[in-house]
């Protein structure tokens, strides 16, 4: 519901060498996320100069009370908050028959008292999307937490002694001590289609991990500790039957749609034709009062008028059939180019294709009338949805049973990379992909470490000597699967022992939902218009529900036995759809495409001239500019070659967003921020009264 952003300048470890945080150091920082919280801006200077914390307000409950940043009565704890906790009344009664007096109704003064009665390890029993940043001047500690599985980001970095943290990338980027360089070892492993939630693509700058808080003290040590997690050992580890899934389902996802309509304004809905979307749409009519009431419920969906695949009309059959009231959003190729920058700006990363400029479009629509909607993200990663995990299940069995060879074979007929199905991917590639310190033939081996031996051969290719040097520096490797399975060594030590399908869904899960579809398809995108999404999905009994049901239950093993009424992915939630929509609910699996996605329009584009050119790449320094000019000039050719031609269009649309970020927020930093930021410096300096002490929310 919010960004924020600020410096903490415990790392001296001398009173007298400590350098005194400074309001005009972050006033930068507090513009570049201006977008995200449009109703109220707020800052706080702590007298003893240790921190000073800046709040951008997108206010959605208790608007006239809940400024931030908080601090509590004795004005030793501060707090800056973004996002929802949902139920948070219930703790704020327990709280009351206690004697605590609240001065509130939001749930940023629940959590401050919380941690003032529990301490940090109060953050266990939350259950919402957020992040925030608590600083304890009694005990000389700060505390920086995020959501379970990412859905708010939290950005942190040190610079000459001061631990910096903003809601985005480019908050931290505006501070005057930071270096503005990209991570070329992260930047390669986007390249190869691995997103770590713990990087950013910005040298010396981290997230917060998903279900994670750090602890930073006045000595400067720090600690991070995992307050949640999926578990490997737990995954489908409760015995179901079909029919008993699907009866518990129900009451578990009207709970998290109905959760999430709290707050003072109004909630709308982003609808697509799809089944998770639909789900959430069909529980909505539901808990808000049935067709009467989903009358005054908003379904805000795009129709892509370049695409014979647009899902509009789809949208409109569903949205009809629930009653809803539906705004639908004409999208053109044009459109898509012309705010293809500003999503770069906002994501902040790679993009592969345009989906996240679409969201961003229709954000755009949606703040025109709401201020919060429900979206589907989350199911695929968690019901076992994407047409890969099919994939993997069948180059699996594939070694040991020649007989799926012709399922195999008819999948890759259906199937391509818009799906994330590469027909490069063959049996014998798992040997390039194992882990190596000491990995065994039944180790599980991940499709997303499949994928990257595609896309390192893409990378050695088109990459110039300078980076590969600059890889191997940094990483020691250029291959980022490896990288990969290391990483995830370290952190679930169990996870190897999984088998493959499995592995891909806890590495989609652990990765890609938070380091990149809750980025480019979630909060960033929807942030940079003022709006909030929330998640029914990722509610934690919901999640927790998926992740132990039976694999079996989720989707088939890849092979066609023609025994399931609902498909092959998603099978008991297509079976609770299908009581309320039955054809949604029969739908295939289809991954949200945009026009550019499967065409070479945007590579026509005066915005692919400009940054495709041999003088932007050089300049750029990351590719080679002779070969990937010729990739440039020769996709077209590809035209028979649908395959080839999407992966091509693909790698390009990530070096034309690779050479943007590096211009953005490398070279031109200070010009870009001040041409898109809502707000001048000298503006905001006048809002915050910047003529006297900063000591309270403006």
């Amino acid at each position: 519901m919010c960004g924020f952003a600020g410096e903490i300048t415990w790392g001296e470890t001398t009173r007298s060498s400590r350098r005194r945080a400074d309001a005009e150091r972050v006033l930068p920082m507090l513009q570049a996320i201006l977008h995200r919280g449009p109703d109220e801006v707020g800052m706080w200077l702590d007298p003893a100069g240790s921190a000073c914390f800046a709040h951008a307000r997108l206010s959605l409950v208790d608007p006239d009370g809940g400024q931030q940043p908080m601090r509590d009565a004795a004005e030793q704890v501060v707090i800056v908050y973004n996002g929802e906790t949902y139920g948070f009344e219930r703790a704020r009664a327990a709280l009351a028959a206690e004697g605590v007096a609240f001065q509130t109704r939001c749930d940023t003064e629940v959590l401050l008292q919380l941690y003032l009665h529990y301490g940090p390890d109060f953050v266990r029993e939350l259950e919402g999307e957020f992040a925030f940043v608590l600083l304890d001047r009694r005990h000389g500690l700060a505390m920086l937490a995020r959501d379970r599985f990412g859905v708010k980001p939290l950005f942190i970095a040190e610079a000459q002694g001061i631990l910096l943290f903003g809601s985005e990338a480019k908050a931290i980027l505006a501070h005057p001590f930071c270096e503005r360089r990209i991570d070329a070892a992260a930047l390669n492993r986007r390249l190869q289609g691995v997103f770590l939630p713990q990087e950013s693509l910005f040298a010396g700058i981290s997230a917060v991990e998903p279900g994670s808080y750090l602890l930073a003290w006045r000595d400067g040590s720090t600690t991070t500790r995992r307050y949640a997690d999926l578990d490997p050992a737990a995954m489908g580890s409760t015995p179901m039957r079909f029919e008993e899934a699907t009866e518990a389902l129900e009451p578990l996802m009207a709970q998290a749609v109905k959760r999430r309509f709290h707050g003072d304004a109004p909630v709308g809905l982003f609808l697509s034709g799809g089944i998770d979307s639909g789900s959430v749409a069909a529980f909505a009519a539901e808990v808000s009062g049935g067709v009467s009431t989903a009358r005054h419920l908003t379904a805000y969906s795009i129709d892509f008028t370049d695409s014979p695949d647009s899902e509009g009309a789809a949208a409109a059959a569903t949205a009809s059939a629930l009653g809803l009231r539906q705004v639908m959003l004409p999208v053109s190729t044009a459109d898509l180019e012309a705010a293809y920058a500003d999503t770069v700006w906002h994501a902040e990363t790679l993009m592969p294709n345009t989906h996240g400029v679409a969201k961003l479009l229709l954000a755009r629509q949606a703040k025109n009338e709401v201020k919060a909607v429900l979206t589907g993200e989350g199911a695929d990663e968690l019901h076992g949805g994407y047409v890969y995990f099919r994939h993997a299940a069948l180059l699996a069995a594939a070694r040991d049973d020649r007989g799926v060879a012709a399922d195999l074979a008819r999948m890759l007929r259906e199937h391509g990379p818009r799906d994330g199905v590469l027909p490069q991917i063959k049996p014998g590639l798992r040997q390039r992909a194992m882990w190596r310190d000491g990995g065994r033939d039944h180790d599980g081996v991940p499709y997303v470490a499949l994928r990257t031996v595609i896309a390192a051969r893409a990378g050695r290719w088109l990459t110039n000597s300078a980076f590969q040097h600059q890889i191997s520096a940094d990483d020691g490797e250029s291959h980022a699967a490896h990288h990969l399975l290391r990483w995830l060594a370290q952190r679930s030590p169990q996870a190897r022992s999984l088998d493959d399908i499995s592995l891909s869904r806890l590495l989609s899960a652990l990765t890609d939902l938070a380091g990149y579809n809750l980025c480019v398809l979630g909060d960033r995108v929807e942030m940079a218009t003022g709006l909030e999404a929330r998640l029914p999905f990722l509610d934690r009994d919901v999640a927790d529900f998926f992740w132990r049901l039976p694999t079996e239950l989720h989707h088939g093993n890849g092979q066609d036995d023609g025994r399931h009424p609902y498909g092959e992915s998603k099978r008991v939630l297509r079976a609770v759809l299908a009581k309320r929509l039955p054809e949604t609910a029969l739908r295939p699996k289809r991954t949200f495409m945009t026009p550019t996605a499967f065409s070479c329009h945007m590579l026509r584009s005066e915005l692919a001239r400009q940054w495709l050119n041999p003088a932007a790449i050089k300049r750029a320094g990351i590719f080679k500019p002779g070969m990937l000019s010729a990739v440039y000039r020769s996709v077209g050719l590809w035209g028979r070659h649908r395959i080839y031609a999407y992966q091509l269009a693909s790698y390009l649309s990530m070096a034309i967003s690779t050479h943007l970020i590096q211009d953005m927020f490398c070279e031109n930093f200070a010009a870009n921020l001040q041409q898109r930021a809502s707000m001048s410096l000298a503006e905001l300096r006048q809002r915050l009264g910047l003529g006297g002490p900063i000591d309270r929310a403006a």
